[in-house]
């Protein structure tokens, strides 16, 4: 194999490595749809005898890992968890984040302090009339959305006029959390905050991100909840919102005098369909049964309805979704079926028509070409072995 063939495919199952950190970071979502490289450090062994590769590679680890979470914090102008407090100018002081797993951010004292309120509490005080679905057995996801003059409501004007902005909030609860301090097993509601936020940073433009403030039982950090959760609930809406405010700001370089009203009034769409993607993707998973929901987490063979959906499909019906890296097969009545590059079904769902037209339009699902029609048919049904990873073909962002 040539010297830059090697180094080509070093240099991919690296990316891989970095993407699938990422990908498991409660704040990996903040890069969705960015691109933007890491900086990474480190140390190549020039020999392999005397056990050199194993420490090696354990420091390269290390250092990958150290690297994925300074390039995360340096993504965000916040800390994981915890919300920005105006009068410290920081997130790292006593008054950032949470006292309780149960507590959500409700906004600002006229000093500029965060405050929190028990999230049950909070929807009794606004007549929430959902509130008593936060108590039935099993409890059911709730989101409420605030907008951007509720959350800074009682802020000098000299912190209203700041460069940061947290444009709105989908309050959310109640998620269930193992708490440390319990016998194994005993569950603690959990409530969450995300956050459509902005800043200026020094002058330049304003970048976007969502933030995601809360305290796990026992005072966990929300980025320790992946091993105890089996995997973080909100990470799909969260890395979709992501995607979206990373769109909203490459628009935004490119036409900067775009009224402040037209951002505001998308915020506030983006901040309802970030609300009903957490409570739709909450709800879908209890209806699943327990056969059902090993299925869909392993994601590991394709259904028999997926396989003849594929095997039947025209060309016109296969789409790549660019966004995702992933491969679309539309079946009948809006059946929808997505594998990943290895041809592996990820989830079936079903999508209304202009859903698919709008996903079409703009950009987010392009039309495949026969040879790759042929490579994912293979790879689906077995036909060959999965080849090893390659660069997929690039589309057009949405």
């Amino acid at each position: 194999m040539p010297h830059t063939d090697r180094l080509h495919h070093v240099l991919q199952l690296l990316s891989e490595e970095v993407r699938e950190r990422i990908d498991r970071h409660p704040l990996g979502h903040l890069m969705a749809g960015r691109g933007e490289p890491l900086e990474l450090q480190l140390s190549v062994p020039t020999s392999l005898r005397d056990g050199k590769l194993e420490p090696a590679a354990r420091a390269a680890a290390e250092a990958v890992e150290s690297a994925v979470q300074a390039f995360l914090e340096h993504g965000a102008v916040f800390q994981p968890g915890r919300v920005y407090c105006l009068r410290c100018r920081g997130s790292r002081c006593d008054h950032a984040a949470p006292t309780d797993p149960r507590q959500v951010f409700i906004g600002y004292s006229g000093a500029g302090v965060p405050r929190f309120r028990d999230f049950g509490q909070w929807l009794l005080e606004r007549r929430d009339p959902r509130v008593d679905l936060l108590y039935r057995e099993p409890p059911q996801l709730v989101a409420a959305v605030s907008r951007e003059p509720e959350l800074a409501d009682g802020l000098l004007p000299a912190d209203r006029d700041g460069g940061y902005r947290i444009h709105g909030q989908v309050a959310v609860g109640w998620y269930r959390a193992p708490d440390p301090q319990a016998p194994a097993g005993h569950l603690r509601p959990l409530a969450v905050s995300f956050q459509l936020i902005s800043s200026r940073p020094n002058g330049q433009r304003r970048r976007f991100g969502l933030n995601v403030i809360g305290a796990g039982p026992g005072g966990l950090p929300l980025e320790h909840l992946w091993d105890r959760l089996g995997g973080i609930p909100w990470s799909d809406p969260v890395r979709w919102t992501q995607t979206v405010l990373a769109g909203l700001e490459h628009q935004l370089a490119k036409a900067p005098r775009t009224p402040g009203r037209v951002i505001d009034h998308r915020l506030d769409g983006l901040a309802d369909a970030l609300a009903r993607r957490l409570e739709k993707g909450a709800r879908g998973k209890e209806r699943r049964t327990g056969h059902a929901e090993h299925r869909h987490q392993e994601g590991d063979r394709p259904t028999r309805m997926a396989l003849a959906d594929l095997a039947r499909a025209r060309p016109e019906n296969l789409r790549f979704d660019t966004r995702r890296e992933t491969w679309i097969v539309l079946g009948e009545r809006g059946r929808t079926h997505v594998f990943n590059r290895d041809g592996k079904l990820v989830t079936s769902v079903r999508y209304d028509p202009p859903e698919i037209e709008k996903k079409h339009n703009l950009g987010i699902w392009r039309p495949v070409d026969g040879a790759e029609a042929a490579a994912l048919r293979e790879k689906a049904m077995g036909l060959v072995e999965p080849s090893p990873p390659a660069p997929l073909p690039r589309g057009g962002e949405g």
